[in-house]
């Protein structure tokens, strides 16, 4: 089983288009690894990214919050 585990989870608002900006690092918690190509949306839309070569990401959302889904081919 693999499991991934965000850190660096930091939120920042954009006022003026009632977003919020959530950036993280992917990693494995097998080893601490960071995880490129990591597939994340939020739920329910087709708003999404990759992470880049180094497992870091940046993905803007409502404000109201959401749901982010994680998902890497070959991972479960």
């Amino acid at each position: 089983m693999f499991s991934l585990i965000f850190t660096g989870l930091f939120l920042s608002c954009d006022s003026l288009i009632a977003q919020v900006a959530v950036t993280g690092t992917v990693t494995s918690a097998e080893d601490g690894s960071t995880l490129p190509g990591v597939n994340i949306l939020l739920k329910g839309t087709s708003t999404g990214t990759l992470t880049d070569i180094d497992g870091n990401f940046k993905l803007e959302v409502p404000q109201e919050g959401g749901v982010l889904v994680f998902s890497s081919i070959g991972f479960t």
